[in-house]
């Protein structure tokens, strides 16, 4: 069965690489935030769209992962170069480094040890992992059955063996920033080198917030699936379609879009998501064609799903 389905939202051109293991947790809601580090995060194949700030005064801390630039960490946190080069004096803009922690400024003044916010309490549905020659590769479905949109989400994963005897840890990110309302999409880690072939993953929340009201960070964009065409072994599928936004909305300038492949069981089994840069006029449309390809079982389903961010200071 194939769906086409899409939202507005964000995305850079990859190809997520599965040993099936299904894991549910539950945190626990805290009243105030809580001090603590940013975990590092382990996606070198896939361009994965950086943490949002809270809409709060308070700056939050986000760690460089491959292909970050300064100027794209700015434009999608919706502050200028200049501002976040000021808040990390120390970082070389030309060379940044893999895991070093930036200070996302939020508002005038910048305290020396920034908080990042305890999640709201979301359940994450399944965990399902998946052996490639270079590692493992987990993709973590997480559904948003609250009555706001969530953005920020991130959950911790453990590879263990049968045995119990830790193997890996890492932490798994969404491939876009928003998850609407009644929708479900998969949190991503990538675990290099080589493991037993039995393995244990186990996930747990680390992060997730709800998108404020009258936020103006996503752009209102549509997406229309003209065709999924899904190759004879079902280990490859094309997408071709179109994405747009309203005449009334904000000039748009990053545009990301995200195509998952699900198995007959509806597990995921294959991502690729799509960025661009650059002035995304009202009332204009952009086609795309992507492939997304399994990296177990034949795909039975695709959905695509899209995300746009408005430029910083439209005039």
């Amino acid at each position: 069965m194939v769906f086409f389905f899409g939202f507005a939202g964000c995305i850079a051109d990859e190809t997520v690489p599965p040993i099936a293991v299904t894991k549910t947790a539950e945190l626990i809601q805290y009243s105030t935030p809580t001090p603590s580090q940013t975990p590092e995060i382990k996606l070198p194949s896939l361009n994965s769209p950086t943490q949002l700030p809270t809409p709060t005064p308070t700056p939050v801390v986000y760690t460089i992962i491959e292909g970050d630039t300064m100027l794209a960490i700015a434009l999608q946190h919706r502050i200028s170069l200049e501002e976040l080069q000021s808040a990390n004096p120390d970082v070389n803009a030309r060379l940044l480094v893999v895991g070093t922690e930036l200070i996302i400024p939020l508002g005038d003044s910048i305290p020396s040890n920034p908080v990042i916010a305890t999640p709201i309490p979301i359940k994450l549905n399944s965990t399902h992992c998946y052996p490639t020659p270079d590692g493992i590769w987990c993709f973590i479905s997480i559904k948003n059955d609250r009555t706001r949109a969530l953005e920020n989400i991130s959950a911790r994963v453990i590879l263990s063996e049968e045995s119990g005897e830790f193997l890996a840890e890492g932490t798994a990110i969404g491939a876009i920033n928003m998850l609407p309302v009644g929708e479900e999409l998969p949190l991503i880690v990538f675990f290099p080198g080589r493991f037993p072939s039995e393995v244990i993953a186990t996930a747990t929340l680390l992060t997730v917030q709800p998108v404020p009201r009258n936020d103006d960070r996503y752009l209102n964009a549509w997406l229309e699936v003209d065709e999924i065409e899904i190759s004879q072994e079902g280990m490859q599928a094309e997408a071709v379609g179109k994405i747009g936004l309203p005449v009334k909305s904000q000039p748009g300038n990053l545009s990301w879009i995200l195509v998952v492949a699900y198995d007959g069981d509806g597990n995921v089994v294959g991502v690729r998501k799509t960025e661009q840069f650059g002035l995304f006029e009202p009332g204009s449309s952009r086609e795309f064609k992507i492939n997304v390809f399994s990296l177990e079982s034949a795909i039975s389903e695709v959905r695509a799903f899209v995300e746009v961010r408005p430029i910083s200071n439209p005039e």
